[in-house]
């Protein structure tokens, strides 16, 4: 019985001094300093006790909820702007402040520009907002840390700098840092209630930029990867379009001597063969129709061979262009004419812009071009069509002037994959026996020495468009012709 008193009287006391432990460790916990500066409240404005663990537990899960879904829109926003977006109206959306501002900082130009704002309009038909160092947020920039301002009025320190026109009275101003470097600063301002900011507040901006600084930094890193990818695919077409130039130089070089050499020796044979076909037309009797109709085919087939070696003769000889200033449209029109046999249900559209200047040229050398791109178009419209010859004057980007022809049909087109290949040598889109696939090689080449352009558009089923431009002759100052 003594023992179980004993028991009973050993356990009551250690429970007594476990309370008063307890207590006392309560009381040591209440009194250790905050983890902000002591001028930052405690709890909320006009509350007369300290927040209790629910309360805390309560604003601790919404902040914690806040974040994630803050999170979540900065990993799928897709630039810079959506960033500078998703971190402004966060920031906006969770506090109860009248305005957000989110600066970013150009540590060359040791400026600061407006990323984004939420609940203040600045004018952008105005200038961009740009802010020296040697402002408000240019301090925060230079020190590094949170100011949190309950009262500018109050701040005399602040009042040397210059105060961004949406600091008015209450703020946060909260440098944005990766690893040492200040990328930009966030403005909390104006709270709409009475009081300053309190600590649980601050601690939600500290979170907010730690978590812009780390999205705001992979967004910038991502760009200039893009941007370099850019300038090197930007850079492999250029050297690649250089190659491509070359290769087809070599080629029309290597052509030009073959073709040069070749047809002189073609057009022996080509000459024997059309006196002999002569010959057996002057013996033959006009009655003898199938003979008479052997030499017919031999004697078109010869003169067909001849006009291939003088269309090789003309591309690989570079001759020399006899130049005088020429009136474009007398050009187009006397062209045209010759080739009027052949347009047959064509009709033709001319849309000629009056008093053009003279272009400095060889006549017989852009009616062969002329004829060429006019011929082209015929026979991609076999089924008839139109036929429209543009000229006009177009302003260049070095500030001089030019003359630009248009020769346009409704026929066939060519593909895509063809339209690569139209200045190459022989290449034609024509049947056997209908092309030698010389005429637009022959063409470039003639444009090219005049110092002009030539280039071909045109879809599959919907046409081409042949376009020609052209120096003006500086004796015409720009005259009409």
């Amino acid at each position: 019985m003594i023992i179980a008193i004993f028991i009973i009287l050993f356990v009551s006391i250690g429970l007594a001094l476990g309370y008063a432990i307890a207590m006392s460790r309560q009381q040591k916990k209440q009194s250790f300093p905050p983890p902000f500066p002591r001028e930052l409240p405690q709890q909320d404005p006009g509350s007369q006790q300290a927040p209790s663990c629910l309360e805390d537990k309560i604003w601790y899960e919404s902040e914690l909820n806040f974040l994630f879904k803050l999170n979540e829109k900065l990993f799928s926003a897709l630039g810079f702007k959506d960033v500078a977006r998703c971190i402004a109206e966060a920031a906006h959306d969770f506090l109860p402040i009248e305005r957000t501002v989110l600066l970013t900082w150009d540590k060359d130009s040791e400026k600061l520009t407006l990323a984004c704002a939420v609940g203040w309009n600045y004018d952008r038909n105005r200038e961009p907002l740009v802010i020296g160092k040697d402002s408000i947020s240019g301090f925060v920039v230079r020190n590094r840390e949170v100011l949190v301002v309950g009262d500018l009025a109050q701040e005399s320190y602040l009042k040397r700098l210059r105060k961004e026109e949406y600091l008015q009275k209450t703020f946060i101003s909260a440098p944005v840092i990766f690893k040492n470097e200040v990328l930009g600063v966030l403005h909390v301002c104006d709270k709409k209630i009475p009081g300053p900011f309190t600590q649980r507040e601050v601690s939600v901006v500290v979170n907010i930029v730690r978590m812009a600084a780390v999205t705001m930094q992979n967004v910038r890193l991502y760009e200039q990867a893009s941007k370099r990818a850019e300038e090197l695919k930007k850079a492999y077409d250029e050297l690649k379009e250089m190659q491509d130039k070359l290769v087809q130089s070599e080629k029309l070089k290597a052509i030009g001597q073959l073709a040069s050499g070749v047809a002189h020796e073609i057009r022996n044979p080509i000459g024997i063969i059309m006196q002999g076909v002569g010959y057996l037309e002057q013996i033959i009797s006009p009655e003898a129709k199938e003979p008479r109709q052997t030499l017919s085919v031999v004697k078109e087939s010869a003169q067909r061979a001849d006009r291939i070696v003088m269309s090789l003769l003309d591309f690989s000889r570079a001759a020399k262009l006899e130049l005088h200033p020429e009136c474009i449209d007398s050009v187009l029109e006397g062209s045209l004419n010759l080739v009027k046999t052949e347009l047959k249900n064509i009709e033709v559209a001319r849309e000629i812009q009056g008093g053009l200047p003279r272009v400095l040229a060889d006549k017989n050398k852009l009616t062969q071009v002329f004829i060429n791109l006019f011929m082209n178009a015929i026979h991609a419209m076999p089924d008839g069509g139109k036929l429209t010859i543009r000229s006009f004057v177009k302003q260049l980007e070095e500030g001089e002037k030019s003359v630009v022809v248009e020769i346009e049909d409704t026929g066939t087109g060519i593909s895509e994959e063809n339209l690569k290949k139209v200045f190459d040598p022989f290449f034609t889109t024509k049947g056997q026996g209908k092309g030698t696939g010389l005429g637009l090689s022959i063409s470039r080449n003639i444009i090219i020495m005049h110092k002009g352009l030539i280039e071909v558009k045109s879809q599959a089923g919907k046409g081409s468009r042949a376009i020609i431009t052209l120096r003006i002759c500086k004796e015409e100052g720009g005259g009409s012709g």
